[in-house]
């Protein structure tokens, strides 16, 4: 018998099907671990990005309260008790005095102790940052002691909003302390006196001369006695951390005040010893008024606006005018080159007088260091702080700068461009200007400063080139160029100080002096600027 064929191919369909459902199933699996990956990654990366905004935001809260005319403020002596601020006069931190401050945050504020050991919210950077108070540390290693006792340290609260609730920013606390030498490891203000982090040369305050940092003369006891003046560079180091993941984020800034430069009780001052070095004419006025007293219409004074010159200062056409004191070598009306030349009606407000003092010398504000570049950078519409080369505005553009330092070559605006800070803080421009004649013209549309504190806007420039000025109706700044020509131009309103080899205001533009510079005092109402913001590595 004949047996019949066998189809071979009997079930291969069901077997085929098997092996794609398989596949498919893969590939299913497949796209749910990397949904699910993608998911995880993007909800590590929105913890990470949480964290470090409010981390940033600790910082700036600290920052702004550490104006002394802040509602909130952490400086002594406007902010008690003395336990929850921060000394009138820097001090470093040591085992004897409160040299460290910690504004406590999160939801609970009570709860965190940044003092306190093996905890989610323990300062295990505070080894890396020099104070001598613990074991100094590597920088890429966990701090794993803090210091002993309760007296090297004062502690205050946040003012943020919903601080203390469970909306509260999750930034659970920011170090305030003086910044030192070797605060920054790796890093150093100078090198050659600190070699490694510990060395007896790191534990040297830092201050802030409106140019760059610098170190306190062993011969000073705060930064307000060197040449030129400056002011304690804070190093602020803030925390936050999910307290429900353990996640954490550091981040450190420096800050200062900006130091402004105001030669004795004369807002305008001219350094230069030539004939003529000051001139007023045009119908040029000078007053002052107090920008920390309530502003300029509100405390304006016609024996307040006091000019100076280490030549002679020269008065031409009526109405020119002087609200203040003259101060030049000679007291002699119509000597030269030391005394006051009056001619066409021009003359001193009653109540003032010429008063004759020695020359003054006025220190050379440091060139910026490293320089900025050479290159052109035409019509920005906002700039952070940092270096940038020759800065040309035209037509009606406007030039935004954020609050902070920046380097810059040259700046000049033409047609009707302006140049505006962002308040709330100050801004401070230090000029090189490297092959430029002229390395501010400030003519154009002006400068806007709406704050309406002069030392919110200051100009530093050590070279002999020229400088044009146009005022305005917020005119707000500090010009700081002992070795310049300065000219005011366009017959409107400038509001602060000016210090220039020679000053000229010829187109009749109102000179109005911002008493509260005096005495190279900072503005008190004026935010500390930026100077860096970093992140710590763990």
């Amino acid at each position: 018998m004949k047996r019949p064929k066998t189809n071979l191919q009997n079930g291969i369909a069901l077997v085929s099907a098997l092996l794609i459902l398989i596949l498919l199933s893969a590939i299913a699996v497949g796209l749910v671990l990397t949904a699910n990956t993608e998911t995880a990654v993007n909800a590590n990366y929105r913890q990470e990005r949480t964290l470090d905004f409010a981390a940033r935001a600790g910082i700036e809260e600290v920052r702004d309260r550490l104006a002394a005319a802040s509602a909130h403020t952490l400086m002594a002596p406007a902010c008690t008790p003395a336990s929850a601020c921060v000394a009138a006069t820097a001090v470093v931190p040591s085992t004897s005095n409160n040299g460290i401050l910690y504004v406590l945050g999160g939801a609970t504020p009570a709860s965190v102790a940044p003092w306190t050991a093996n905890t989610i919210y323990t300062d295990d950077e505070l080894c890396h940052d020099g104070y001598g108070l613990v074991t100094v540390q590597s920088s890429d290693v966990h701090c794993s002691a803090v210091p002993t006792g309760s007296s090297w340290y004062a502690s205050t609260t946040s003012n943020a909003p919903w601080a203390g609730t469970t909306a509260a920013l999750p930034f659970q606390w920011v170090r305030v302390s003086w910044k030192l030498n070797g605060s920054v490891q790796n890093y150093p203000v100078n090198a050659t006196t600190c070699p490694s982090a510990g060395a007896s040369g790191c534990s040297t305050p830092v201050c802030y001369n409106g140019a760059q940092e610098v170190l306190l003369p062993s011969t000073n006891t705060a930064c307000s006695q060197m040449t030129p003046t400056a002011n304690p560079v804070y190093l602020l180091t803030s925390m936050a951390v999910n307290t429900t993941t353990g996640a954490r984020k550091m981040v450190q800034a420096e800050v200062a005040l900006p130091p402004p430069v105001v030669t004795n009780l004369a807002g305008f001052f001219a350094t230069s010893t030539n004939c003529g070095a000051f001139v007023m004419q045009g119908g040029a006025t000078t007053d002052g008024f107090s920008s920390s007293g309530g502003g300029y219409a509100a405390t304006r004074s016609t024996t307040e606006g006091g000019i100076g010159s280490n030549g002679s200062v020269s008065l031409g056409g009526s109405p020119t005018q002087v609200g203040g004191n003259v101060y030049v070598p000679n007291a002699t009306v119509g000597a030269c080159p030391d005394g006051v030349q009056e001619a066409g009606g021009a003359g001193l407000l009653a109540g003032n007088n010429v008063i004759a003092q020695p020359a003054v010398s006025v220190a050379t504000p440091p060139v910026p260091n490293p320089l900025p570049p050479t290159t052109g950078l035409s019509n920005p519409s906002s700039l952070v702080p940092g270096n940038y080369g020759n800065i040309n505005l035209t037509g009606h553009n406007n030039l935004v700068l954020a609050p902070g330092v920046y380097n810059i070559n040259s700046i000049s605006l033409a047609g009707q461009s302006t140049i505006s800070i962002s308040p709330p803080g100050a801004v401070v421009i230090n000029i090189a200007g490297q092959g430029q004649a002229t390395p501010v013209d400030l003519e154009g549309g002006g400068l806007t400063n709406t704050s309406g504190i002069a030392g919110n806007f200051q100009i530093n420039y050590a070279g002999t080139g020229s400088m044009k000025i146009a005022g305005g109706s917020a005119a707000y700044g500090v010009i700081n160029a002992p070795n310049a020509s300065l000219q005011f131009t366009g017959g409107s309103n400038f509001y602060g100080s000016a210090v220039a080899a020679t000053v000229t205001d010829a187109g009749g533009t109102a000179l109005h002096f911002d008493t509260t510079l005096l005495n190279n005092t900072t503005t008190p109402a004026a935010n500390l600027n930026e100077i860096s913001m970093r992140e710590v590595a763990y």
